[in-house]
Order: C-alpha cells, then structure tokens, then sequence
C-alpha cells in the first residue's frame, strides 16, 4: 500500500514541475485593470508592479488580493491599477516607475525577487511602496519609504530549534530560497546546539528522484531531524519514504513552504503524524478574510496573498490616517510576523503542544 503511494507521489511530482511551468506561461495577460467607486472620500490609487515572466501566476493572484482587500477596507474611493514588465532589470522597472509618476499613483505594491527589489531601491521613488515577497533583511539599507513583507524563515527556525535532535538532516532544493534555509537552519543550530552534533544536507534535483538514494541508508537517518526545505509535493514523497522505508527519525521539521492543506491529502496520518510546522498565518481579520474568500483568494495557506492583504492594510492606514485591521507591528519598515508550531494531525493541522 505505501509503495503504490510512493508511485503516485512520485507520478504527481513530475505533472507537478511540468504544471507550474505552464502556469508561469499562462499568467502573462498584461491588461490593466481598474477598480473605481464613487464616493465623498479623496480617491486612493494604487499601482500593482510585477514581472509576469518572472514571479508566474503571483501577478494576477496579489492583484486580486489587493482588490479583495481594498474592498473589505471600505475605501471605496480607489483605483487599482496593474503595471507588467517583461522583466526585473532596473530599466524596466525605471520606466514602469516613470509610467507610475505621470499616472499619479499614491502608493506602489511590488511583488519582486530578491533581484527585482535590490534593482528597485536604487531608483528614486517618493511615494510608499510594499514589497510582499521579500524580508527586509536582505536589503538592509533600502529607503524608509519601501516596507517589506517577506515572512522570517529565520524566525521559524529558530522556534523549531527546541525540538531538533543532535542530529540534523536538512533536505533542501536548489533554489535560491531552498539554499538560503539550508545555510539559516545549519547556522542557527550550530551556534545553539552544545551537545555532540551532527548536521548533514541532501540537496533535491527538481524531479525528487534522488529522495529514493538517499534514504536507501536508512542508518544515516536514525533518531535525526529531518528538516525539510522542499515543496509540499516532494516533503509528502520524502516522508512516504521513510514510512516505507520504516527509519525512525526523531521527527521531520520543516517551516512555512509546507504549511498547505496539499500535504494532507498526499499523505496518510503515520507519515505526517511526527511532523512539526512554523507557521506565521495566523491573524484574520473577518471583513478582509471574507471578502478575499468571496474571490477565491487563498490567504490562509499562500503566504505571499496573505502578505499582500497585510501590506494593502498598511498602505490604506498610511495613506487614508486610519487604523489598521491587521496588529502585526511594522518595525524597521519590515512586517513582524508571530511564529506558532503546527502539528499534521490526521484532519487537519492543530497546534503543537509538547509532552
């Protein structure tokens, strides 16, 4: 029974990679949609600028968060107003940014790549602009005027850190982020574990085939954390596996990436039942939940649809003088996020109460 799990986990896998590149190739419609309603109040307009090439299906997904939003808010007063560029580069986003000014936009939501955002602060911008996608950690000397939204995986991993063995194994993708958790969660547990440790890192290819060789030891990964920095469909492969292949890790870690209902449903409950969460969604506030439920906008699980919501928030409060729904503090113009343990129960996750 686990195996013909395992062939259809790992079947999923590869529709899984061919389905997100189509994705990114469908998302390209550039029309510019705005949303006006007429009222007393002064009108707020705001710019969406993103790369479509670049971040996929995050273009039209935060400006339909962003709309939900500016609805909930009862600004009715608005225009919302997309801005695509065929790439990242500082010129495109000079001439998106010129295009912005002569519009006379107030405030700027810019769901970049690290990339795109360092290109962005170099330009002179005078209004407000929020970066959903990127901490502030990573452009520590960026304007006071750009606050970012990026959610603190270091955060999240250092409140696993209480619950990792001395011995770690850390599955991680090759992408910029997946290599950034690695080289996070192997700092953060060396300079907090004093015991005899043990850290030990298992880069993944893009297919998951090389899970299977890795784990043909099962020694290697006896009493160890398993901490996982891979998507949902590869993590639900990876601990398949371990069922299968019956290795009797100490638990398997892993941070916000596989916060997602998915590894429910590709996973049975003695595959998930020794996994721990960091979670950082965790504050709803009902008119903004709602209406981005009503546009089937999936800020509970989607992190950046979520950030999105957080930062239309603020730029609303800003720019209107009124109080925030959302009571994360802003500090250092980034989001501070509150960081919880989930646990994969058998329906659902539940929070992590140590025994």
């Amino acid at each position: 029974m686990i195996l013909m799990r395992i062939i259809l986990l790992s079947s999923l896998l590869f529709f899984y990679s061919y389905a997100r590149t189509i994705i990114i190739q469908k998302s390209t419609d550039t029309t510019n949609f705005t949303s006006e309603f007429s009222t007393t109040d002064k009108m707020i307009n705001i710019a969406v600028i993103s790369a479509p090439g670049v971040i996929g299906k995050y273009t039209q997904s935060v400006f339909n968060v962003s709309e939900a939003t500016l609805i909930a808010l009862k600004n009715d007063h608005f225009q919302l107003k997309r801005y695509d560029i065929p790439d990242e580069s500082a010129g495109s986003l000079s001439q998106a940014l010129e295009k912005i000014r002569q519009d006379g936009m107030d405030a700027i939501v810019a769901p970049l790549t690290s990339s795109g955002a360092k290109n962005l602060i170099t330009i002179p911008i005078h209004i407000p602009v929020y970066i959903p996608t990127v901490h502030k950690r990573d452009l520590p000397d960026s304007p006071e005027n750009i606050v970012f939204g990026g959610i603190d995986y270091s955060a999240q991993i250092e409140a696993l850190l209480p619950y990792m063995g001395n011995s770690i194994s850390i599955f991680y993708d090759n992408s910029s982020v997946g290599t950034q958790l690695k080289t996070s969660t192997e700092e953060v547990f060396l300079a907090h574990k004093n015991e005899k440790k043990r850290v030990a890192s298992y880069p993944i290819d893009i297919k998951g085939d090389n899970i299977v060789t890795y784990l043909a030891k099962p020694s290697l990964f006896n009493k160890s954390s398993v901490i996982i920095h891979i998507p949902v469909v590869k993590s639900a492969l990876l601990a398949a596996h371990i069922t299968f292949s019956k290795i009797k890790v100490h638990n398997i870690l892993s941070t916000q990436i596989n916060v997602d209902p998915t590894l429910l449903t590709l996973t049975q409950y003695q595959d998930r039942k020794n996994i721990i969460l960091a979670n950082s969604l965790i504050e709803f506030p009902n008119d903004i939940y709602e209406s981005n439920a009503l546009m089937n906008n999936d800020i509970t699980f989607d992190w950046i649809q979520y950030s999105t919501s957080v930062g239309i928030d603020y730029l609303i409060a800003s720019l209107s003088n009124t109080p925030r729904k959302y009571t994360m503090r802003i500090i250092n113009s980034q989001v501070i996020y509150p960081v919880e343990l989930l646990h994969a129960k058998e329906y659902g996750f539940e929070p992590f109460i140590s025994h």
